[in-house]
């Protein structure tokens, strides 16, 4: 998810034609793999939206990013304007034990992209990638991945950075891990002072998962555990509002299944009550939101969702992009 302007944001997704009536092609390897990435586009906040145009076809990226001719970005971008984005995500799949992160940018807000780059791997072998970055105020640009090292059986999240604008990157930290269970999908925000917070989700099991806050106070380089922000969440979203609170917004998938969010006033120390924005799920394959303040005091939510009261799907509704508008 990325905002242009106020009003202006730009969603991306993966979609596949899908028939319930089979099973199996509900898996998450299926659309990662064989689907595409795409973005729709509204103008007014959330109240209307484009129709959705290609970002990437995910099974025919494969192949050449893997085995063809090795890719670079030519020229680095100016990612203080913000029409330059940045896609990130894996080839074949980011559930491969060989899973490879690529990115590619937009200089015109995302009417055009540039081809896929493969991330240097840095002697780990699998990474999940995602469009979860932050410029410092230095000029560098941190990219949040999810890793999973040789020695740890477990999921971690990591921080990339390139220090020319994009055009090569390295991995500069890890963040903290867990030997139990995986943490992973980490969502950076840099405040004021300098300070990066950064949310995660950690998941010993898929009912049994919650969100946690790190903060690193020297650019992204160590880290440090600040707060636990709720009792169970998935991958989570995090924002700076223009009012200076902390905005947590994840799935939930325990019933009732939905979309919850919170907020801190204490720069993440301490959290509010949780707010209920959807809670008609028809089971737990839904979440994984983006958030934007659309303007002061006015939030855009978006991720993917079915409905408890469709009958047309498998274990739980028709899954769709979805999105709630609201003022936390």
């Amino acid at each position: 998810m990325w905002k242009l302007s106020d009003q202006h944001v730009l969603v991306g997704f993966m979609n596949i034609a899908c028939n319930y009536s089979v099973p199996g092609q509900l898996n998450h390897d299926r659309v990662e793999t064989y689907g595409r990435i795409a973005a729709a586009r509204t103008l007014d906040g959330g109240r209307t939206w484009s129709e959705a145009a290609d970002i990437e076809d995910n099974y025919h990226l494969a192949e050449p990013l893997l085995y063809g001719p090795a890719r670079k970005i030519a020229e680095g971008a100016d990612f203080s304007d913000p029409n330059v984005l940045l896609a990130c995500w894996s080839t074949p799949n980011s559930g491969s034990d060989k899973a490879k992160a690529w990115i590619k940018l937009s200089r015109d807000g995302g009417a055009v992209w540039g081809e896929a780059v493969l991330l240097p791997g840095c002697g780990i072998p699998r990474y999940q990638g995602r469009p979860s970055y932050i410029v410092r105020p230095d000029g560098v640009i941190l990219l949040f991945l999810t890793a999973k090292p040789k020695t740890n059986p477990h999921d971690r999240p990591v921080v990339f950075a390139s220090f020319d604008s994009g055009v090569n990157w390295s991995l500069i930290s890890l963040m903290p891990a867990s030997h139990e269970y995986r943490m992973i999908c980490p969502s950076p925000v840099l405040l004021p002072s300098g300070t990066i917070l950064a949310a995660v989700r950690c998941k010993p099991d898929m009912i049994a998962a919650w969100n946690e806050l790190y903060a690193s106070e020297d650019g992204g380089r160590t880290w440090r555990f600040v707060s636990r922000i709720n009792d169970h969440g998935d991958v989570v979203d995090l924002k700076l509002l223009s009012d200076g609170r902390l905005l947590a917004v994840y799935g939930y998938r325990r019933p009732p299944f939905g979309i919850r969010a919170a907020c801190s006033e204490d720069g993440g120390r301490t959290w509010g009550p949780e707010l209920i924005l959807r809670d008609d799920g028809g089971s737990k394959d839904l979440g994984y939101p983006r958030a934007v303040e659309t303007t002061p005091g006015e939030v855009l939510a978006a991720y993917y969702f079915n409905e408890a009261n469709d009958p047309n799907g498998y274990d739980g509704g028709i899954r769709h992009i979805a999105a709630t508008r609201f003022k936390p």
